[in-house]
């Protein structure tokens, strides 16, 4: 979805941009239209790349999150590895659930809750030692 910048944002951006450098002036003829034109794809190409690299960035510290939570839930004891990836990933509902299970909605959230806090203890242990190797 992403949507580069556009060529009105990017000229408004190049009008603004102050020389670097010694400038010479040999005439009274302003080459501030050709300057922009000349940078202005190269200067858009720069900017898209930028946001580009941003959005992989995202994308990747995403990815990674997403797979530890999926290794956690597959070290979850199978009962409660199905029931978590039932109800969070494949969205069940609580009645399908309890059908698909054969339990009753006590025991269900009785799962969901044992399941989180056991996940949620892998975390912790996850970034004790992302922290302890970081500091390093």
């Amino acid at each position: 979805t992403f949507r580069g910048l556009g060529y009105t944002e990017a000229i408004t951006a190049l009008t603004f941009i102050s020389p670097d450098g010694e400038r010479v002036q040999s005439s009274g003829i302003s080459d501030k239209t050709s300057r922009i034109a000349l940078s202005y794809r190269e200067s858009t190409d720069k900017l898209n790349c930028d946001d580009v690299l941003a959005l992989i960035l995202k994308y990747d510290t995403q990815k990674r999150e997403m797979d530890v939570l999926e290794y956690c839930i597959s070290l979850l004891e199978p009962r409660l590895s199905g029931v978590i990836t039932d109800m969070f990933i494949n969205k069940m509902t609580w009645d399908e659930m309890c059908d698909k299970y054969y339990v009753s909605r006590n025991m269900l959230s009785k799962y969901r809750k044992t399941g989180i806090i056991q996940i949620a203890n892998m975390f912790s242990v996850k970034q004790a030692v992302d922290y302890r190797f970081t500091k390093s």
